[in-house]
């Protein structure tokens, strides 16, 4: 027995509900990516007042990409864009 898994994301994602909460998950891995990437370099001793800002911000890059690439699925789906 074949499943369509190509079919089966189209209908789920095609409800509006769905695709908020999921978006929702995304801004919450957002959050937790840009804290989790500052906090690995802290752990690993590297917390200086002239390198902090600037891995805060490749952070906030990081997990802004990351998410973004998240996110471009569900909307894609529901705008019938795939």
């Amino acid at each position: 027995q074949e499943h369509d898994l190509f079919a089966e994301m189209k209908e789920v994602l095609s409800d509006v509900w769905v695709v908020i909460l999921y978006l929702f998950g995304v801004f919450a891995l957002y959050w937790h990516l840009r804290q989790g990437f500052q906090s690995a370099w802290q752990t690993m001793g590297i917390n200086h007042k002239k390198y902090t800002p600037i891995i805060k911000m490749a952070g906030a890059a990081y997990a802004l990409i990351i998410c973004l690439a998240f996110a471009l699925m569900p909307v894609s789906f529901y705008f019938n864009c795939i």
